[in-house]
């Protein structure tokens, strides 16, 4: 049987204290290989200096890519908190490994997952991981609700109009002043636009930017202003002092027009792109809508589309894409798709140039370092010239020990430089993309697509691709350039806190979508 070793260490100190570094976890683990007569070990993977709590590591990644290539059988650690700290990172990584058949030991935890008892503790810590994160937002929940019934603020960014001090909200006053205008100019104009359009001549919000129709209107609506805690559907009385009258707010909350839902929402449509596609120009997410379009007599059709959220937060012209219809967008990505996906020459050429881009950053790296050890020779010739004048004594001893002093400090500055450039060009050269990965990922995608029903295709496209970039002279498809793990039971948001760990392959298209028409 094939084995990896994988150990790792959080600190660069830790990495030097015996029984915790790499190396001696490394020696404990081939320990116990000796004494099995069916294990080989085929790599060695050491993540020095980095945290258990997420999988943002190189030779993690590394270990992950050998086996989709089908190079390891089984993973070796010393401890299960070297591979993950976090539950649910461990809940997917060893489904990922199921994917994959390859087996995980701990050594020794005794923790075996090739054997029916290994599977079995597995299984149980698994429940008990979920159990126990269960457990922990009934808590949370029960907190927050005792909180809000003592009129407590909850947490989180303070409310516009107010800062936080002690876990309590204290009354701002140069921003309360907006929110009073807020209330006032709404009451007078009773329209968002109006009052959007009179606080953006005044005001602006914390990050320096205009508000938008969906901030003003979330001003208007939040109980905070009035006194008043809310928690869940359930408003209490708050601790912290109001801005705005009881009354007034009450009488602006019944000139609100509150959004009707419109039975036209439930149409069958399903968006294959939606939450992935993204607006080129601002990097806003494209949310699908659609309009009902009528010809002369004819009866009225449904026109669906992706359209920039800025143009719903802002206006109209906040976003020159603005839109783009959504069933020839969707018909151009995966056509697209398509043809690269049967295109092994262009899949290796891609490859090859992302491989030789992270080669020139670590050409950069490489350059700046030598930079760095130049400089720290010239401190250390300068330090030996003051340690002689130092040794002659004499009055300006003073000066001299107080240059000594700032030469030091430096020196240790270029030393903690130096390690982590040396650490960065490291990772760097652990990340090599092989083509052949990126072809079994989009192995028989056009068979797959034809064969899904129309229902299921979006789910194959979340777990393939992790955003698409529309721009108006190109389309950027980013693939997960590891394949995601196959469950097509999961959704995509249960799934994003370890697919947003892979790297990814950019796929770059010409935009041939000119004024929602594709061009021939």
């Amino acid at each position: 049987m094939r084995c990896g070793i994988y150990t790792r260490v959080s600190t660069d100190t830790q990495s030097e204290i015996e029984f915790n570094s790499c190396e001696s976890q490394k020696e404990q683990v081939l320990s116990y290989v000796k004494s099995q007569n069916d294990l080989e070990v085929v790599k060695i993977y050491s993540d020095a200096g980095y945290t258990g709590s997420n999988l943002n590591r190189p030779a993690l990644q590394n270990l992950l890519n050998d086996i989709a290539l089908g190079k390891i059988d089984c993973v070796l650690v010393y401890k299960i908190d070297r591979l993950t700290r976090s539950p649910k990172d461990f809940y997917h990584l060893i489904e990922y490994f199921d994917k994959y058949g390859v087996s995980f030991i701990s050594t020794t935890q005794r923790f075996d997952t090739s054997t029916a008892t290994g599977r079995l503790i597995r299984n149980i810590m698994l429940d008990f991981a979920q159990f126990e994160r269960e457990m922990t937002v009934e808590r949370t929940k029960d907190k927050m609700y005792q909180r809000a019934k003592k009129g407590l603020w909850n947490g989180g960014i303070a409310p516009y109009g107010y800062v936080r001090k002690d876990k309590r909200l204290v009354i701002d006053e140069k921003e309360a002043e907006c929110i009073k205008d807020v209330y006032d100019v709404f009451l007078q104009t009773q329209s968002l636009a109006e009052t959007r359009r009179y606080i953006n001549s005044r005001y602006r919000t914390r990050a320096g930017k205009e508000f938008s129709k969906s901030t003003i209107f979330g001003i208007l609506r939040n109980p905070v202003y009035m006194g008043k805690v809310k928690y869940g559907k359930k408003v209490y009385n708050g601790e912290h002092k109001a801005i705005i009258p009881e009354e007034k707010y009450l009488k602006v909350q019944t000139l609100i027009k509150k959004p009707v839902p419109r039975m036209e929402t439930k149409i069958d449509r399903n968006y294959l792109l939606a939450g992935l596609i993204r607006c080129g120009e601002c990097d806003s997410i494209m949310t699908p809508t659609y309009t009902k379009k009528k010809k002369g007599n004819r009866e009225s059709k449904y026109v669906y589309y992706y359209r920039c959220t800025k143009t719903y937060q802002y206006n109209w012209n906040a976003c020159s894409i603005k839109s783009v219809n959504a069933d020839k967008v969707e018909n151009y990505v995966v056509d697209q798709l398509k043809k690269f996906s049967q295109n092994r020459r262009l899949i290796k050429e891609s490859v090859e140039k992302i491989n030789a881009d992270e080669e020139g950053r670590v050409q950069k790296l490489i350059e700046e370092k030598r930079e760095i050890e130049n400089e720290l020779q010239r401190v250390e010739n300068q330090l030996t010239n003051i340690v002689d004048v130092l040794a002659e004594g004499g009055e300006r001893f003073s000066v001299v020990k107080s240059k000594l002093e700032e030469l030091e400090n430096r020196k240790k500055v270029l030393l903690t430089d130096l390690n982590e450039i040396k650490m960065k060009i490291e990772n760097e050269n652990l990340i090599k993309y092989d083509s052949r990965l990126v072809e079994e990922s989009l192995k028989d995608f056009s068979k797959r697509i034809e064969a899904l029903p129309e229902s299921e295709k979006k789910g194959l496209l979340q777990m393939m691709i992790k955003d698409i970039i529309y721009g108006r002279q190109e389309i950027v498809i980013n693939l997960f350039y590891l394949p995601a793990i196959d469950k097509s039971s999961k959704k995509r948001s249960e799934m994003l806190p370890i697919l947003n760990k892979y790297r990814t392959i950019p796929i770059r298209i010409k935009n041939e979508i000119i004024n929602n028409k594709v061009r021939k």
